[in-house]
């Protein structure tokens, strides 16, 4: 009896850590660090992807800090917190003022006192989360959307000192480097697209990550980090929060890792302007689609995605942009009407070609298609229909088909319609 009863026993000591390992990973307090300026048109998506994280609320503590902004960010953010911040073990949010910096020369430029204020609250982020002995502190900014649910249980999973989740964008652009020269600054190596593309999957070692970085302060070495170039010795890079913050890495010994293993979420490639940033972020939103994704903001903040009627964004004039009350716009682009052709039994094609136009802001007709699989010989009777002799498509090197048909004919219906009109555009989803 007592040997068969042995392995039982070990088995139930093994399982019994098992659940023990497992259950203080996914419960480590993770304190999130958002600094958010200018940020009103992505903060809905932002806020709703942070919502759907498949993590315990009561082991996530928030803090947030917003200022010199001249649309509604502050705005966007106190809705969210008067709803949310119960939900949550901890939630600090800090509304500074100010327009602009004062190098600021009107664009959404980084300026030395800009970047040395970055650096100064991100500090403050990492060193509150020390103060509050949280596991794990997650530097996140707004560009950058979490849309994989699991994203911030499977970071804390691996355990790692550094790690951050690699972002895909409409680019090569992402949140991590594999290449860093001596004095900080990126450089081009062979490593990088096997990784951004996938060829290669896994957790790798890179020389900078940033934008969605998990920092586990309760790693030894991990005292040892900064983003303050001051409390360095021998620094001679740039003031730079993440240039900082890697070469500290670097000289604590830490090594920092960007995994690819899952599609993580998505990042705003970097631009010039406000007014830019806001319609990379349109272009990623009709990219997605591509893939049959769509980006979904939060149920709490659908109000605020109203689109401005006209902007200044390029800072020649400033207004205090309310996007919650502004009218949503929709037309034709100039044109009489703006069809959208499509097949009935493709109803998914149609749904996407509806949400790409309206985020687009486009008004549209819809037209059925003719669908070439439905044809038969009373409805080419009927509208007299006949090959031109010996037609054969150059291409294929074969006789017109049934689809092609459906294709001209429906074609033809939409110019019918639009006969006593001299201007059309139209769109064709078939």
């Amino acid at each position: 009896m007592k040997v068969d009863s042995v392995p039982t026993a070990l088995l139930l000591v093994v399982y019994f850590l098992t659940l023990v390992c497992c259950t203080s990973t996914v419960n480590k307090h993770v304190h999130i660090a958002v600094l958010a300026r200018n940020k009103a048109h992505i903060l809905p998506y932002f806020f709703g992807y942070l919502e759907q994280q498949q993590y315990p609320k009561s082991r996530i503590s928030i803090w947030i800090y917003t200022d010199h902004n001249i649309d509604n960010t502050a705005e966007i953010i106190e809705r969210w917190r008067s709803i949310s911040s119960g939900a949550y073990y901890q939630m600090n949010v800090t509304y500074g003022k100010g327009g602009y910096y004062m190098d600021e020369n009107g664009k959404q430029q980084w300026t030395t006192e800009r970047y040395r204020h970055v650096i100064r609250l991100r500090e403050e982020a990492l060193n509150l989360g020390r103060s509050m002995r949280v596991d794990c502190v997650l530097f996140l900014d707004c560009d950058a959307l979490l849309v994989n649910p699991m994203t911030l249980s499977e970071l804390v999973r691996e355990n790692e000192t550094i790690i951050a989740p690699m972002l895909d964008s409409r680019s090569a652009y992402s949140n991590f480097w594999c290449g860093m020269n001596q004095r900080g600054y990126y450089i081009r190596t062979d490593d990088y697209m096997p990784i951004l593309e996938r060829e290669k999957t896994g957790i790798f070692a890179v020389p900078m990550v940033h934008s969605a970085v998990l920092v586990n302060v309760n790693h030894a070495h991990s005292e040892k980090l900064t983003f303050v170039p001051d409390q360095m010795l021998d620094y001679a890079g740039p003031q730079d929060d993440i240039i900082a913050f890697a070469h500290s890495a670097k000289y604590a010994g830490v090594e920092m890792f960007v995994t690819n293993k899952e599609l993580f979420g998505y990042i705003l490639a970097s631009t010039e302007t406000p007014q830019d940033e806001i319609q990379e972020l349109l272009n990623l939103k009709l990219e997605v689609t591509v893939e049959d994704q769509r980006l979904r903001p939060s149920l709490l903040l659908e109000s605020f995605l109203k689109l401005p009627e006209k902007d200044k964004m390029g800072f020649d004039e400033v207004y205090l942009i309310n996007l919650e009350r502004r009218p949503e716009r929709k037309d034709k682009m100039g044109f009489d009407e703006v069809y959208l052709i499509n097949l009935e039994r493709r109803p998914e094609r149609r749904a996407r070609m509806e949400y790409c136009l309206s985020e687009l802001g486009v008004s549209f007709k819809a037209a059925a298609a003719v669908d070439g699989r439905s044809l038969n010989e009373s409805y080419i009777k009927e509208h007299g229909i006949s090959m031109l002799p010996e037609y054969r498509d150059p291409y294929h090197e074969r006789p017109i088909t049934a689809g092609e048909i459906g294709c001209f004919m429906s074609h033809y219906n939409v110019w019918k319609d639009v006969s006593l009109y001299r201007t059309i555009f139209y769109c064709t989803w078939i």
